[in-house]
């Protein structure tokens, strides 16, 4: 029983040294961090001052411009017969019968 006795304040005093170490070395660095920032040497707090607007970006803008032609046949014209091609279907149906052109 005299040799855990003996270990016990041996083991406390070796986590009472460390918790010590750990605390002394806590503060040092925090020490060392705020002389740093209070001398102005902090590289993030520099680049927030030393900061320049940039110049405003230049925007391209592109006009589209549109030609649509229509055509209006003479009230005279016959009739154009139903054909094979002009068949509505699924993929491609237009609400009217004329062709739409697109120049660009």
């Amino acid at each position: 029983m005299t040799d855990r006795a003996a270990q016990r304040p041996r083991r406390a005093r070796g986590m009472f040294a460390a918790l010590w170490v750990s605390a002394a070395l806590f503060l040092g660095l925090l020490s060392l961090l705020a002389v740093r920032v209070s001398a102005g040497s902090d590289p993030a707090l520099r680049e927030r001052a030393a900061h320049v607007p940039l110049a405003p970006r230049r925007v391209l803008v592109r006009k589209i411009y549109e030609r649509k032609v229509i055509v209006h046949l003479p009230p005279s014209a016959p009739p154009q017969a139903p054909q094979a091609s002009q068949q509505v279907s699924a993929a491609g149906s237009y609400g009217s019968s004329l062709p739409i052109t697109r120049t660009s």
